[in-house]
């Protein structure tokens, strides 16, 4: 078994409440300890510990996942809404289904794809990549790990779901499932067929369902720059390039291109400071962390440990420097720690050009 550390957040709201809960799976000396802390969201949290001394990995484990247990059956919930989520003994276990994920562009390369007549644009949903396995009343979520979650209570169950097995892609956002592909439709797999053939078969399977909206497709070389323009002035985070006729191909994908306003980052927390801000690290090829530097946490956000992965967003990166005007994401705990690397960051200044930009 991997020994990595863990951590949880919970919410609860609802009764006058509005409460906050986290708990961490941290190593201490030679052993493991399970620590917590509760209160009122965005106040001062009262802190403990489940082990009153260092235990070995396994056995704090499951001091660790029975705490997270007993919390999601009194109603507490990852969602910061406190929306009731699912609670399933498959989460965090293989479910065989992996999602596309776009490959990243600059800005200079966008314009061939906007007047390419065999590329779509969609919109970026800011949220969490989710495959949704949908089997006649079963409704099972999975993250871009290929990992089972839990997900929103309000989409298990209906009528208006698919009788036969059906597999849709997308963005889970608040209480919102934003789709964008369909894998299978009641059984027959659509792998193989070309996006805009799947997107058809999407656009039939999401309109009865009333928490499941599609990112709709531009086509047209003005649609697509005018939907681009309206993302940009509306702060949104970004866009999506298509290859019409492309079959769908799980993992890293040269016909799935994503462009993003604003650069972000998937960070490794090394330090939780005095003042609510962490200081963020990326690890480079030789697997060394390095500092890029501290990030402020909003009050509505429990303070994440060290090690938790957390995503910033930020303007650019000075060469060898820290990030500039770093912002606080939130947690992303569907990434694994190999995510948290210093090639991510792309778009990187030379200090002594910016000072001369400046001076002139």
């Amino acid at each position: 078994m991997e020994q990595i550390p863990q951590s949880s957040f919970l919410y609860f709201t609802g009764q006058g409440s509005d409460k906050v809960y986290q708990v961490h799976l941290r190593q201490k000396d030679e052993g493991w300890v399970v620590d917590y802390g509760n209160g009122r969201r965005g106040g001062t949290l009262a802190t403990g510990t489940k082990t009153s001394s260092p235990l070995a990995y396994e056995a704090a484990l499951k001091i660790y996942d029975k705490v997270v247990k007993e919390k999601t059956t009194k109603g507490y919930t990852p969602d910061q809404s406190g929306a009731l989520y699912t609670s399933t003994d498959l989460a965090g276990r293989i479910s065989g289904e992996l999602p596309q994920l776009p490959t990243l562009i600059l800005e200079e390369q966008v314009a061939r794809y906007f007047d390419d007549p065999a590329w779509g644009l969609q919109e970026k949903a800011d949220g969490e990549n989710r495959l949704l396995l949908i089997e006649a009343d079963t409704v099972r979520g999975t993250n871009r790990r290929g990992l089972f979650v839990d997900i929103p209570q309000a989409w298990v169950g209906g009528a208006h779901l698919p009788a036969g097995r059906t597999v849709v892609a997308g963005e889970h956002v608040g209480d919102a499932f934003m789709a964008f592909d369909l894998l299978e439709r009641d059984g027959q797999d659509l792998r193989g067929a070309p996006f805009i053939e799947r997107f058809t078969h999407l656009r039939e399977v999401a309109a009865p369902v009333p928490w499941m909206t599609v990112l709709e497709l531009e086509l047209s070389a003005e649609a697509k720059r005018a939907r681009a323009a309206q993302l940009l002035a509306a702060h949104g985070e970004g866009y999506v390039l298509k290859a019409l006729q492309a079959p769908f191909s799980a993992g890293r994908s040269t016909t799935s291109l994503k462009f993003k306003f604003n650069q972000s980052a998937t960070c490794e927390v090394m330090r939780v400071n005095a003042q609510r801000s962490v200081a963020v690290g990326l690890r480079d090829e030789a697997g060394v962390l390095t500092d890029l530097g501290n990030v402020t946490v909003p009050p509505n956000e429990a303070l994440p440990a060290v090690g938790t992965l957390v995503e910033v967003r930020y303007l650019y990166r000075y060469a060898g420097g820290k990030f500039e005007q770093p912002v606080y994401k939130g947690q992303r705990p569907d990434m694994a720690p190999a995510d948290a690397v210093l090639s991510q960051v792309t778009r990187i200044k030379d200090r002594s050009a910016a000072m001369d930009d400046d001076a002139a």
